[in-house]
């Protein structure tokens, strides 16, 4: 049988110890180099490598996952068939607590710089979205996007869009040409 014996000084000890693990607590996690999860992900091996070898050759993609990873929105960029073209952002936004999430389709059935080029592509569309914070729904989303001009296959397209998947590309052949080494499908 276990007795507790009340005493003031094991109350003061324990508080004073607790005191000390937590602000030791800040300090590990900076040491330790947590990073935040990333906003702009894939659940598959392929993608989720794409993305990260395209931070690393293209100054545009980049760019673009940070202005997104500045927002409270998360993208998901997954492989599969859009209706009329070889990537979409998929027009429906999921509120989840402060986020606001997004879905990327991307047909991988292309050249590694075109498909990076693509997802540029969308991820400005969702940057576009992203950047009105007061646009939490689909409709919200919806009426964003009907802004923009319509592409030659009557698609809703943004001239930004356009221009940030063909720089993208650009970039990822010049770093292909210059020998840069990454994964390959």
């Amino acid at each position: 049988m276990v007795r507790w014996i009340r005493t003031r000084r094991p109350v003061r000890a324990s508080r004073a110890a607790l005191i000390v693990v937590a602000s030791l607590l800040p300090g590990a996690a900076q040491a330790q180099n947590i990073q935040a999860m990333p906003r702009v992900r894939s659940g598959e091996t392929m993608i989720a490598q794409l993305i990260a070898d395209a931070q690393a050759a293209s100054v545009t993609f980049r760019g673009l996952v940070a202005a997104i990873d500045a927002t409270n929105g998360i993208v998901y960029v997954e492989s599969g068939q859009c209706r009329r073209s070889r990537a979409c952002l998929v027009h429906s936004i999921q509120v989840a607590g402060p986020h606001r999430i997004l879905r990327v389709i991307v047909n991988t059935r292309r050249d590694r710089e075109g498909l990076t080029g693509a997802i540029g592509h969308e991820l400005q569309h969702a940057m576009e979205v992203l950047s009105e914070p007061g646009i939490t729904t689909s409709q919200g989303m919806f009426f964003r996007l009907f802004g923009m001009s319509m592409g030659i296959t009557g698609q809703l397209e943004s001239k930004e869009a356009v221009e940030v998947g063909i720089q993208i590309e650009h970039e990822m052949r010049t770093a292909t040409k210059a020998g840069v080494r990454y994964y390959r499908p």
